[in-house]
């Protein structure tokens, strides 16, 4: 009888010790809530016909990030997507610091039209006009620095923050890339 319990007793310590193991089943990314000080994804353009343009004279899809924190903040080696699900990135490259590291209070703005070749602003994705996500993910290619879903957008009206690093959003009639969301 004895026994009998005492083996009850170390199976049930056993299946408590395995339940809380990883398995190699797929890691969820948790999106974290926003917070001040934090670098965010603040604004960005899913249909860009004459907003604004990039440094050839393409009309591309941006996305604006803002530094809110007190420290600069080198993106280099981060990641960019437009799924949430996506295991492969695209990842900001680590060539020129002097144009991927953003400045306290300031912003940055990543190009998204497929063209990476055009520099190292320049992610190798296309945001959807019809809605998708974009998504900023750290080095470690597993924590989500920051992340929106959005639904259909119109041409040159931009989606971002009522104020910089807020968690509200709202749309701009008039686009504010690199500038103070107000």
């Amino acid at each position: 009888m004895k026994l009998t319990k005492f083996l009850t007793g170390l199976l049930s310590v056993l299946l408590l010790a395995f339940a809380g193991c990883d398995l190699g089943e797929d890691e969820i990314i948790e999106v974290p809530p926003t917070e001040e000080g934090v670098l965010v994804i603040n604004e960005f353009l899913a249909s860009n016909d004459a907003s604004i343009s990039d440094e050839e004279g393409g009309f591309d899809d941006w996305v604006e990030l803002y530094n809110g924190t007190s420290e600069a903040i080198d993106v280099g080696g981060m990641y960019f997507t437009d799924n949430p699900e996506d295991t492969e990135p695209n990842q900001i490259p680590t060539t020129n610091a002097d144009l991927t590291t953003i400045p306290a209070g300031s912003y940055l703005i990543l190009w998204c039209d497929k063209e990476p070749e055009q520099g190292v602003l320049h992610i190798n994705t296309k945001l959807s006009s019809g809605g998708e996500s974009v998504v900023l993910i750290d080095t470690d290619m597993l924590t989500v620095i920051d992340s929106y879903t959005f639904d259909a957008q119109e041409a040159d009206v931009s989606m971002g923050r009522t104020t910089d690093g807020a968690d509200t959003w709202t749309t701009f009639l008039d686009p504010t890339p690199g500038a103070s969301n107000n």
